[in-house]
């Protein structure tokens, strides 16, 4: 695909590690496309899904129902790739990082696809004599501050949660970089614990009165995410000492196979433990949905982002299998427009499940609706990266050049 190989060439060029990981773009586009199933499940109805091939059984459930934990790989993402930056300056690879640099550098990637979609978005709710969210409302989301004057109800896209918690690690990594360095790990460690013990008391304590809808809003918005930003940020340190080293001595490279095997099975489980123990739609023995207050809410994330992080180091290292399912033609496509791709999957799946649509396959509504849906977004993705995004990562590169 020569198309992707020029985009790739932009995106190489403006790398602040200098060092661009075509498997992490991978997984970036990955972690898109399972949010977007996730999404497609819901309106399906969150039917069960499984896969007959003779006398076996796949059951895919597990696998389609956790795909908010897309998320959690995003997260994670963003605590490698931007905290490798602040790795490779330490160790003398490229210069200082400017704070000033940085945060416009940070701006021009995530605010024009945004603001062009918000522009989008309202004026197809004028067209079609819907009423719009207040002002104010639109503006915080513009501004990436409706986590804290705004309001969930009122969002214009509801992915847009996970904006503003990007932004503020993004407004904190200069500090947080301080902590990654192996003779800070103690308090690394302390940190994430107190992660967890806040998550629990904004929950049982701060927020007990609160509806559940609100609780999970303000358990997932910073500090309540913040270790997996870290989680990424320790993987890139080690990343980055293996790399300083020699990666040919370094007992952790040659078990890179192992570190992204574990990574993938833990992540696994943690997606199979909610299915089974969290039936759809039921609750537990103890009466509590997994949102509702259940203890595995307070480490559910925690113990994810150790296990992401495992699979990004391992894909960052470089396997034959990361190399050959990661960085195909295809699967870089979808990270290099996975961010247009997050930001439009859903207004796109939402409008098509109002379309009464015929069925391509009777008897499997997730699979029509992922049919049905899958071209537009991917058009409307790839315009929006080569109209809005591309341009603007053209004047970030010229910017620090």
């Amino acid at each position: 695909m020569p198309a992707t190989d020029n985009i790739l060439a932009l995106e190489k060029e403006g790398v602040s590690a200098r060092i661009y990981l075509e498997s992490l773009t991978g997984l970036r586009g990955i972690a898109a496309a399972w949010v977007a199933l996730w999404h497609a499940w819901g309106f399906a109805g969150r039917p069960e899904y499984r896969i007959e091939l003779g006398h076996l059984s796949f059951e895919l459930t597990p696998l389609i129902r956790t795909g908010w934990a897309g998320v959690d790989i995003f997260f994670v993402l963003s605590g490698f790739v931007l905290g490798l930056a602040y790795c490779q300056a330490w160790l003398g690879n490229r210069p200082p990082i400017r704070t000033g640099e940085y945060f416009r550098r940070r701006l021009l990637r995530v605010l024009p696809a945004l603001w062009v979609q918000i522009a989008v978005l309202v004026l197809l709710l004028v067209a079609a004599g819907s009423q719009l969210p207040p002002l104010s409302e639109i503006l915080s989301q513009a501004l990436l501050t409706h986590n804290l004057l705004g309001s969930q109800k009122h969002q214009l896209n509801p992915v847009y949660w996970t904006l503003p918690v990007e932004f503020d690690f993004y407004l904190l990594l200069p500090l947080m970089a301080l902590l990654v360095s192996p003779r800070r790990w103690p308090w690394l460690l302390l940190g994430l614990a107190a992660v967890v013990g806040y998550r629990y008391a904004l929950f049982h304590s701060l927020l007990a009165q609160a509806p559940t809808q609100e609780k999970v809003w303000w358990l997932n918005q910073l500090p309540g995410r913040i270790d997996q930003f870290l989680s990424g940020m320790t993987a890139a340190w080690i990343y980055s000492a293996i790399r300083q080293k020699g990666f040919r001595t370094s007992r952790v490279y040659r078990l890179r196979g192992v570190l992204l095997a574990l990574g993938i099975l833990g992540f696994a489980f943690m997606a199979w433990y909610i299915h089974r123990t969290q039936p759809i739609g039921a609750t537990n023995v103890a009466g509590l949905t997994y949102w509702g207050g259940h203890w595995s809410l307070f480490f559910w994330h925690s113990l994810s982002g150790i296990f992401i992080a495992s699979i990004v180091l391992g894909a960052a290292l470089g396997t034959r299998v990361t190399d050959y399912l990661l960085a195909n033609r295809l699967i870089l496509f979808l990270g290099i427009i996975s961010y247009s791709l997050y930001l439009w999957h859903f207004p796109i799946v939402e409008w098509l499940s109002r379309q009464h649509l015929p069925p391509i396959v009777d008897g499997y509504p997730f699979f029509n609706r992922v049919a049905w849906a899958a071209l537009p977004v991917v058009l409307v993705s790839a315009l929006s990266y080569w109209l809005v995004e591309r341009p603007f990562l053209k004047i970030r590169h010229h910017v620090r050049s």
